[in-house]
């Protein structure tokens, strides 16, 4: 998902500069480079929304600091019950 966020900022700004005219007055280029910014601030807080609700279906182990995938009960690597723990707390 970060390529495409990337790509997506790179399209932007190649496109601002590919249409930017020498005859333009400094205002005109100041708001259209203040319009960029502002559309590329909201573009990548939306796309950063979608890449952490669609994020990995991974979790840390508190026991050893591992991965271990969502839905797992026991950590493979230092045995650390998850559902013992969830009922103490």
């Amino acid at each position: 998902m970060g390529w495409v966020i990337i790509v997506l900022n790179a399209y932007f700004f190649i496109n601002f500069f590919m249409s930017y005219d020498s005859n333009d007055s400094d205002t005109v280029i100041g708001l259209s480079f203040m319009f960029l910014i502002f559309w590329l601030a909201i573009l990548n807080t939306f796309l950063y929304v979608i890449y952490r609700v669609t994020g990995s279906k991974q979790r840390q182990c508190p026991g050893c600091g591992n991965r271990v995938k969502k839905g797992l009960t026991v950590c493979p690597t230092c045995k650390f019950n998850f559902l013992k723990n969830a009922k103490e707390i």
